[in-house]
């Protein structure tokens, strides 16, 4: 990219993004006569666009503005803007964290999502110890003591084996101070990496919903109390989990699952336990593991990164990509010259 063209794209970024955040920030203008309400706007813009949080990023890069071929194309700029590796985000994919280490940034954990694989497969018990409850050899995304992506292996995890046990997690430096902050670093890395003509950037569907798009009841844990979540457990006895074919504490898994050393370890079972008392102690333990889960800081789910593309641009981008982005410096969130940010003004308003 020439340093005319970047300038022109880097202008385009700049100038739609001060528009859009003068539109929704009009109330917080200054009196007449005490500069322009945009000024602090461009100077922040400037610094680092992570600073206006993940809700306003999303929304600017969902707006028709930021949907712009253009505008997208100059979020690619981070490599070529006269500021090589200023934005490079470190990644180390072979991070073994602590569950209770950590905290969520999803506002919602499914009870079903996180008990799904401990409470109706036998192997999840062994599982944790290689640090995938699934057994697939994923990993989870994080960003220091932050869940970014992955939460319910995370929950899950905590579930059988508590704050202790560890999880394989791809650990990325996400820029920012807050989990707000990094959010939108990593929503600017997703919408660097996807094609320009994308459209809005990836979502997840907020709400769960039938066979026939009815929204079911959330089955959210976050807060809630252990008996709460016991019973909760106990309504849903049964029920065949999707992923793993299989019911939650079905009379197969109560037979076999006390016979299991680390669900021994773990739960604090015994062979000689009957089919009730083992459902019952499975119940207690993980309720009140799971009722131990740290609050959330993050936004809804809408404004979530999906790095495998979400509901909406499934095949269209993996987190693969968003890494080599990332480890690239080629995610366009600070000023193109920092260093002399009075070119940035007159780039802007020129």
């Amino acid at each position: 990219m020439s340093d005319w063209a970047s300038d022109k794209k880097m202008k385009l970024l700049f100038e739609n993004f001060r528009g859009f955040v003068n539109e929704q920030e009009e109330e917080d203008s200054p009196p007449a006569g005490q500069g322009d309400p945009g000024d602090a706007v461009l100077k922040k813009a400037g610094e680092d666009l992570t600073k206006f949080g993940v809700v306003k990023i999303v929304d600017f890069l969902n707006s028709p503005e930021g949907q712009d071929p253009k505008v997208r194309q100059a979020l690619r700029g981070g490599a070529t803007d006269g500021s090589a590796g200023d934005e490079v985000m470190n990644i180390d994919d072979s991070a073994t964290p602590a569950v209770g280490s950590m905290g969520p940034t999803q506002n919602e954990i499914s009870l079903m999502k996180s008990i799904g694989w401990p409470l109706s497969t036998l192997g999840s018990v062994d599982n944790v110890a290689t640090g995938d409850v699934t057994g697939r050899n994923k990993r989870i995304v994080s960003s220091g003591n932050l869940v970014i992506d992955g939460h319910h292996r995370w929950s899950s995890t905590w579930a059988i084996a508590g704050e202790k046990a560890g999880i394989n997690a791809t650990d990325i430096s996400l820029p920012g101070a807050t989990a707000d902050q990094k959010l939108a670093g990593a929503q600017l890395a997703i919408a660097a990496t996807i094609d320009p003509n994308s459209g809005k950037i990836p979502s997840a569907t907020a709400k769960a919903v039938d066979d026939e798009g009815n929204p079911l009841e959330s089955d959210n844990i976050l807060g809630k109390s252990a008996k709460a979540i016991a019973q909760m457990i106990l309504d849903r006895e049964g029920q065949v989990v999707p992923d793993t074919g299989q019911p939650i504490l079905g009379p197969e898994y109560l037979e076999k699952i006390k016979l299991k050393p680390a669900a021994q370890k773990y739960w604090g079972l015994n062979p000689e336990m009957t089919p009730d008392q083992v459902k019952g102690t499975i119940v207690s333990v993980v309720a009140g593991n799971l009722s131990q889960l740290p609050p959330p800081q993050g936004p809804q789910r809408d404004y979530m990164p999906q790095f495998d593309g979400g509901d909406t641009h499934k095949g269209q981008v993996s987190l693969g990509d968003v890494e080599d982005t990332m480890k690239s410096g080629e995610t366009n969130y600070k000023s193109m010259y920092e260093s002399t940010f009075a070119r940035w003004q007159k780039l802007l308003k020129g």
